[in-house]
């Protein structure tokens, strides 16, 4: 795996330009779509993580069936990554596959929502992270 290590601005429509050969080498061509997942921290901020994905059936494949002859299958990471990510052990994880990587991801909570209350809770203005905390703090069942 090879690493691209570049410094670039944000032009004044906040479009970000890499280099061709970074963009070469995974693949990725002018007017290619790729998924942007940016990992920032809520309260600092301090070192936001951006990964681009190309958009492939295989890349948001999940990383096992998470069930196999009806016994759940789980994955444990140490706690000590969990505390480098700032992840509670309590959360919920996303992982996604890509050719090459593997990203785990805290879930967002709100995902396990209904269509019906997302829209609800836009619809009376209530601010999404405001539903975070409180499902968060109070619990919540789906």
């Amino acid at each position: 795996m090879k690493l691209f290590k570049m410094v670039t601005s944000v032009d004044k429509h906040g479009r970000i330009t890499l280099q061709t050969g970074a963009l070469d080498a995974a693949g990725l061509k002018p007017g290619d779509e790729v998924n942007v997942t940016l990992a920032v921290d809520a309260d600092e901020n301090t070192c936001p993580q951006i990964v681009l994905t190309p958009i492939a059936s295989e890349a948001d494949e999940p990383l096992c069936d998470c069930e196999e002859d009806g016994v759940e299958i789980s994955l444990s990471l140490p706690d000590l990554l969990l505390e480098a990510a700032e992840i509670s052990e309590a959360s919920a994880l996303k992982i996604v596959c890509a050719p090459g990587a593997i990203v785990i991801l805290e879930a967002d909570i709100l995902d396990n929502l209904p269509d019906e209350l997302h829209e609800l809770f836009a619809a009376l203005g209530i601010n999404p992270d405001t539903v975070r905390e409180v499902m968060r703090k109070e619990g919540y069942f789906v």
